[in-house]
């Protein structure tokens, strides 16, 4: 028995009763999902823990008010993300309170009523919510970027004295008056970079927004006392035009910045402004009509620009690292950054058409490490996919440019993940993981290649690391393409994690209709089901009819060929060609 001072929260579903009465299994595995890729991720991350659940709930304890606070907005903010294209009675929607005290832990579990104090708040906050306590409350005032709006004494059940309690609200000032984010002298701010439009009638001059979005994230991404939004979130928001306070609320930023180009001929306009997100006030703005042979100087006075304007503090590195590198020929940006749009959507056609971008930049540039270092990342997934005539010739251009781009810079972490792509398609799954592992190293917030990692971990037969891997992954870009939970569901059937599985890949496969099917089938077959597996065959050729174990079984880089035998003949058990 052990008595310590913890901070406990509690949730629970808005509606579970209901929703399991209209669709018990739907409501089953939407709930489970939620809990393997949204809440066990983000209250690991923060160093916490679950202790209990309750069907519809969870209680966790954390080490620090802070990090029970942070984990329920951010929790709070995903959910509500993954709701948006929900019908409204398919959304798993939580209320949360948080609260500190004295408890005692005795086989894992807690008591006490720091404990009991957190189960009897939670009624009390709104759908989505989040409530605390007097005592977290004056724990966390000035320490957070939230606001507590007070909800008077509320008499609890079975505890003696009333408690008051706050609600957290993200865009409300502290009692004093002030943003609790502008009063902490060690907050970091937080910046989402917004898609820039396009405003040229030719599409082809598309990309060039993207580019400039694109450098600009990397390039800002570099300073330390400056958090910048993930690419791969920020251009979810592409094509939508939404407010500051929305982006701010749902990606949990303080800062917005959002422009538009437009090219004429040899000549740029590019417009940005950079917004408040809690206040919707411009913070500052500017046009620039340059000609395009200008575009890196403008950058370079951009990055400098926002920068200043947020009072990030600047060290000498890092003034000297907020240059655009990729290259310094206007022509190979042009070429490289069409590749890059064209490389975001995965099929052979848009592949062999990005690695022809990246050849033409590289004729341009040929000593551009991180063109090199794209153009190893396209060879090495045509060819695991077999997408080229000659797939040995292919994974060996792989090689040599992964090669050409660390001669560069070593500490490039693309050419480091093609290199592990490289390794993945031969299965020297040793090499392979030591080679993400690096990578995810030199860039530790960059959501695909810490999914990448987890899938060679998987294939290594490091499920448990797999899993930790996706996971992040998952917390890094809320926003995830469906593949991030194909790779964490893969993950879930290796660690022989079943249900975890099932929920996981029901959820990709609702996301992206066709794909998770495959592990699906398996799944159902480990768990001793062949009418689900057969079942789950049949919508899997509905939706891929070219599909064939045969062809299949050649993307599957797995070190344990025992596996992969297995699995051939429960695909084929369950009437897959």
């Amino acid at each position: 028995m052990e008595r310590r001072l913890a901070a406990i929260l509690a949730a629970d579903m808005v509606g579970f009763s209901s929703q399991m009465e209209a669709d018990e299994l739907g409501t089953l595995a939407r709930l489970r999902a939620t809990r393997l890729e949204v809440t066990e991720p983000e209250i690991a991350a923060r160093g916490g823990r679950v202790f209990k659940t309750t069907g519809d709930g969870f209680l966790a304890e954390f080490p620090s008010a802070i990090a029970a606070l942070n984990c329920a907005v951010d929790m709070q903010r995903t959910i509500g993300l993954r709701n948006a294209d929900r019908a409204a009675a398919e959304r798993t929607v939580f209320r949360m309170a948080l609260n500190i005290g004295d408890v005692i832990v005795e086989d894992g579990d807690v008591y006490g009523d720091g404990v009991n104090i957190a189960a009897r708040l939670e009624p009390l906050a709104p759908p989505g919510g989040v409530v605390v306590s007097q005592a977290v409350r004056e724990q966390l005032r000035n320490k957070v970027a939230v606001g507590f709006q007070p909800l008077g004494p509320q008499r609890l059940k079975n505890i003696a004295e009333p408690v008051e309690v706050f609600r957290v609200a993200g865009d409300a000032p502290d009692a004093g008056g002030r943003r609790p984010a502008e009063s902490s002298p060690d907050h970091i701010p937080v910046l989402a970079i917004l898609p820039f439009d396009s405003l040229s009638r030719d599409p082809d001059h598309d990309p060039v927004a993207d580019g400039i979005t694109e450098d600009l994230i990397t390039t800002l991404s570099q300073i330390g006392t400056l958090s910048v939004v993930a690419r791969s979130t920020a251009f979810a928001y592409k094509g939508r035009t939404v407010a500051a306070k929305k982006v701010g609320a749902e990606l949990n930023v303080d800062f917005v910045l959002t422009g538009s180009v437009r090219q004429a001929g040899d000549r740029l306009r590019i417009s940005a402004q950079l917004t408040d997100a809690r206040t919707e006030m411009q913070v500052w703005t500017a046009r620039y009509d340059r000609q395009i042979a200008d575009i890196f100087a403008v950058q370079d006075e951009l990055t400098l620009t926002i920068a200043t304007a947020l009072q990030v503090k600047l060290t000498e590195g890092e003034q000297a690292r907020l240059r655009y590198t990729t290259t310094d020929n206007v022509t190979a940006w042009m070429h490289f950054i069409r590749g890059l749009s064209l490389f975001r959507t995965v099929s052979a056609d848009t592949y062999r058409q990005a690695r022809a971008c990246f050849e033409q930049a590289l004729a341009h540039d040929p000593d551009s490490a991180q063109i090199h270092a794209m153009l190893a990342c396209a060879h090495a997934i045509e060819g695991r996919f077999y997408w080229t005539a000659d797939r040995d010739r292919s994974l060996d251009l792989a090689k040599r440019h992964a090669d050409q781009a660390l001669a560069r810079d070593p500490e490039n972490a693309d050419a480091h993940a093609a290199l592990g792509y490289w390794h993945m398609c031969y299965r020297r799954l040793a090499d392979s993981t030591a080679a993400y592992g690096r990578a995810v190293e030199l860039a530790p917030d960059h959501a695909d290649l810490r999914a990448l990692y987890a899938l060679a971990l998987t294939f290594a037969e490091r499920a448990d690391e797999a899993i930790a891997q996706a996971q992040a992954a998952i917390r890094l870009n809320p926003l995830n393409p469906g593949w991030y939970r194909g790779v964490l569901g893969h993950a879930f059937r290796y660690a022989g994690r079943l249900d975890d599985a099932v929920a996981v890949l029901s959820d990709y496969n609702r996301c992206s209709p066709g794909f998770g099917l495959v592990d699906l089938v398996l799944t159902h077959a480990d768990a001793g089901d062949p009418e689900q597996a057969a079942q789950c065959a049949r919508d899997l050729l509905s939706a891929r009819p070219d599909f064939t174990v045969e062809r299949w079984s050649l993307t599957q880089n797995c070190v344990d060929l025992d596996r992969l035998e297995a699995d051939r003949k429960s695909l084929a058990a369950a009437g897959l060609p």
